[in-house]
């Protein structure tokens, strides 16, 4: 499938591919695919993210410990480099941030293990994901971190529907907008299955 390439408005270096279509994912059904395959693997592409992302909280939120979710821990990794500059007024600067992924339980629950548990309990806590459509993954996030302690001070995302979630502000580098056109679903009420579209699982 061909996509269409879409440029970050925050940072013209920063590009996305789009297709349209009906994909449908574990909590909803969208009409473009979003790929930010380069985003999370690429070298020069991750750095670049980082960079506008750090932007946002390297002067006002203080970061012990960044979450990466959906394999955003090389952007993780850069984002955590680009908080800890050694720059005046800088919250976080020569800070050693830590960067962690959650794991699953056998029932699907969110857990962290007991050599991670200290680096999330009574830390600030920044959660870092690759797309939030419903927010229902992001919620199970946020409560899990709370849960062992953290103080949750921000979500980041490559890309993000929503502007907040459970109170905390979510800032992204691409939104709706940018995608003319783009539409999400709950699958139990989506428009695409009413008029039969057949759909792709993501």
């Amino acid at each position: 499938m061909k996509g269409t390439t879409i440029r970050s408005r925050l940072n013209p270096k920063l590009e996305v591919s789009v297709i349209a279509g009906h994909f449908a994912t574990r909590h909803s059904h969208n009409n473009h695919y979003i790929d930010i395959t380069r985003m999370k693997h690429e070298h020069t592409m991750a750095r670049e993210a980082a960079v506008t992302l750090a932007q946002r909280y390297a002067y006002e939120k203080g970061v012990d410990t960044i979450v990466c979710l959906d394999g955003s821990e090389v952007l993780g990794a850069f984002l955590a480099r680009h908080l800890a500059k050694n720059t005046l007024f800088a919250v976080n600067s020569d800070k050693n941030i830590n960067v962690i992924t959650p794991e699953y339980d056998s029932n699907g629950q969110l857990l962290f293990r007991d050599n991670l548990i200290p680096m999330v309990a009574g830390r600030n806590v920044l959660l870092l994901i690759s797309t939030v459509n419903s927010g229902k993954s992001i919620r199970r996030v946020v409560e899990c971190a709370q849960y062992y302690g953290g103080r949750v001070q921000g979500i980041a995302a490559v890309f993000s529907t929503l502007e907040e979630m459970e109170g905390v502000p979510i800032y992204s580098l691409f939104t709706p907008e940018d995608i003319p056109g783009y539409a999400t679903y709950a699958p139990e009420s989506c428009a695409m299955c009413r008029a039969g579209k057949r759909y792709i699982h993501l």
